[in-house]
């Protein structure tokens, strides 16, 4: 059974030596103890983004980076509902999509990726469909995401082949569908799933079937402010391991699907070759650890931050009102005070890999919310070293030539983005 798939801390890691061969037959490499410290000294490229710079660059909400092969930066940002292109050396090149209902306009874009021959993929939930755009910001083509009621959706990376996407980490499942039926199934395995974009409809083929922790089927009510909710299942505990992927210069990926310090490897046929692991053990989620979580998103609530909601309810005379803002505190209290935890706390907290390969991979900090230090490594299993606690962030993207992208926040959230180039040991 793989370390952190069950309930219980303390599970003991088998010491397997740098072959060993676990219960599947794959190799584990266990990788070095101790930390050896690497520079974080990178040189800047440029930096975009500011409260009082050119409109282009007044970014509201980035929620992804992205870098094609010539080094040129693609910037989501779902507030605007477009993507912002700059060139390698930080100049704007143009603008792509904007809010709307037909072809080339987004209405819910939740995913993106630049490809390497600069094309964009676009998932727009809202449209059901992949929005295509050439290297020049034309827009090409919808790609269905395929009948039926559940789409599954990760975050999106693009494959070597250049004409499909690896959808993978923070994968979710929506169903849409509406009015009286049946509870849509959910799969017990989490799919890293290759998704091909030649056709009308993206032809899925699954590469590794990720572990997916048990969740009770239990339904959840949320009540307060006058609103009652009813969940048909129990969503994702707190603190509960998330898929986390990567993409290999091969078409394989790289993952990490539970509490433990493992990383598996997977060839671009499927196969899984390698474990990578390091001796850090989940921690326990103890009673105090979950009265402080309770208490830190009370906190972001009454601040304005936190998950953001809007529902409508019947009127009674077959229209919909909105629930008021005050309304909807009190429901997402009520939420905060039924918090379900996951046993233990997961080591890892976000994986990622470099253009040629290196696995940069996120460790927890001394508190359950903190970023940990970030170690490096190879596919095959060399230690690279650590980048120390506190000294840099994970990247938010990677490029070619050892340009690497990160998001910067000042004091009133104003994000700015800022590029540096990597030495090479680490790109």
């Amino acid at each position: 059974m793989r370390v952190g798939q069950r309930a219980g801390v303390g599970i003991a890691v088998i010491a397997l030596g740098m072959n060993g061969q676990n219960a599947h037959g794959q190799t584990t490499i266990e990788l070095p103890a101790d930390d050896r410290a690497l520079s974080t000294d990178f040189e800047e490229v440029y930096r975009v983004g500011s409260f009082d710079g050119d409109l282009w660059e007044t970014f509201g909400e980035i929620t992804g980076l992205s870098f094609d092969a010539a080094g040129n930066l693609f910037i989501l940002d779902r507030q605007a509902s477009q993507v912002t292109v700059v060139d390698a050396r930080g100049t704007f090149v143009r603008t792509v999509g904007q809010a709307g209902e037909g072809p080339g306009e987004f209405r819910m874009p939740t995913a993106f990726t630049a490809m390497p021959d600069g094309s964009l993929v676009i998932a727009d939930l809202g449209h059901r469909s992949y929005q295509l755009f050439d290297a020049d910001g034309a827009f090409e083509r919808m790609v269905s995401m395929g009948p039926g009621d559940m789409i599954r959706l990760g975050e999106i990376a693009s494959h070597p082949s250049g004409t499909a996407i690896v959808s993978g980490g923070g994968s979710m499942a929506t169903s849409m569908r509406s009015g009286p039926g049946g509870i849509p199934v959910i799969s017990d395995t989490r799919p890293i799933d290759v998704v091909s974009l030649t056709g009308d409809v993206a032809d899925v083929e699954t590469l590794a079937e990720a572990w997916h922790p048990p969740r009770g089927d239990r339904p959840q009510r949320l009540e307060g402010g006058g609103v009652r909710i009813q969940m048909s299942m129990a969503g994702p505990r707190t603190f509960e391991p998330r898929l986390l992927v990567g993409v290999l210069p091969d078409g394989g990926v790289a993952y990490a699907d539970s509490s433990a310090y493992e990383i598996n490897i997977v060839r671009s046929d499927g196969g899984r070759s390698r474990v990578l692991t390091r001796n850090h053990q989940p921690r326990e989620v103890t009673a105090r650890i979950q009265e402080a979580e309770k208490h830190r998103r009370l906190a972001d609530l009454e601040e304005g931050q936190g998950l953001r909601m809007g529902i409508l309810t019947n009127d009674g005379s077959g229209g919909a009102r909105p629930i008021s803002q005050e309304a909807m505190r009190e429901l997402m209290r009520g939420q905060i005070d039924q918090l379900q935890f996951y046993p233990e706390l997961p080591v890892l907290l976000r994986l990622a890999t470099s253009w040629s390969g290196k696995i940069w991979a996120q460790r927890r900090g001394d508190e359950p919310t903190d970023q940990g230090a970030i170690d490096i490594m190879t596919p095959e299993g060399q230690y690279v070293g650590t980048l120390p606690i506190g000294s840099l962030q994970m990247p938010a993207a990677f490029g070619p030539n050892g340009l690497t992208a990160w998001i910067e926040r000042d004091a009133f959230d104003v994000p700015t983005i800022v590029v540096r180039r990597l030495p090479g040991v680490l790109n």
